[in-house]
């Protein structure tokens, strides 16, 4: 994995492409997230590029699956009767509709790179794990939404019981935000995020007297698989994650390890149901 035209040594983007499409064995795999740890830069676009590609699958998915429109199949059997009768292959327009609606099948998604995640051809991978990909997630959340002022959250902390409900219902699972203000952290509200490799994914952002913003960053946990709290450093992007239950968890915000850890095992508790 060295350096490419995008001169970025140790991390290419052909690379990150195929870690994000789930195109790299487990050996490969494991060295990119190795590289990763020290690349903030690469792991920011790996994030993007994997929730990218999971709102496309969302948006396109079940286009791939709907029936040929009754014109284009009375289309497509009036060449194969043609051709039949002519007693050759099919005609070179034949041929080409026939390519024009495997295009259509497609459903667009071609000009945002959605062949890249359609795996026409390709064998299936093992995707990056949700523990590799939960810091990187949450860190590009934190990046996108921490600093807006008016925006910042979908739904206020004035309207919890709606936000409870609503979250509640999309992650299939009990989500509550925990209540910070014993730390000294006020919630600001939550908001609903396009659905990741793992699953749907939501988060809540507190702010402290200070103008200080953290956020706890959830995600499905479909296997129910169980970690230790870990830590990721990166660029003043800073995260406590863990999966437990139904859920992943990444507390982040640009606080020190010390100053997360207390806030972390509030969440843990609370956020047990």
């Amino acid at each position: 994995m060295s350096a490419s035209g995008s001169d970025r040594p140790g991390v290419r983007d052909d690379d990150l492409h195929a870690y994000v499409d789930g195109q790299l064995d487990a050996d490969a795999r494991r060295a990119l997230e190795a590289l990763l740890v020290d690349d903030a830069e690469a792991a920011a676009r790996a994030a993007d590029w994997s929730a990218q590609n999971a709102a496309l699958r969302h948006a396109f998915d079940p286009v791939l699956h709907e029936p040929l429109p009754p014109a284009m199949r009375r289309t497509l059997e009036k060449a194969r009767r043609g051709t039949a009768a002519s007693g050759g292959g099919f005609a070179p327009w034949a041929m080409r509709l026939a390519a024009a609606a495997a295009w259509l099948m497609v459903g667009g998604a071609v000009g945002f790179g959605a062949a890249r995640w359609g795996g026409v051809g390709a064998p299936a991978e093992t995707p990056p794990s949700l523990s590799a990909a939960l810091p990187l997630e949450a860190a590009s959340a934190y990046r996108v939404y921490i600093s807006e002022r008016r925006h910042v959250v979908e739904v206020p902390a004035a309207e919890v019981d709606h936000l409870t409900n609503w979250l509640s219902n999309k992650m299939k699972t009990k989500v509550r935000p925990p209540d910070l203000a014993p730390l000294g952290w006020k919630l600001l509200g939550g908001r609903l995020l396009a659905s990741t490799a793992a699953g749907p994914a939501c988060l809540f952002v507190y702010e402290n007297a200070a103008g200080k913003r953290v956020m706890v960053y959830l995600v499905s946990n479909a296997r129910n698989e169980g970690t230790t709290v870990q830590f990721r450093d990166r660029d003043n992007v800073r995260s406590l994650f863990w999966l437990e239950g139904p859920l992943g968890y990444a507390l982040t915000g640009d606080l020190d390890r010390d100053s997360l850890a207390p806030i972390a095992a509030v969440v843990r508790e609370k956020m047990r149901f």
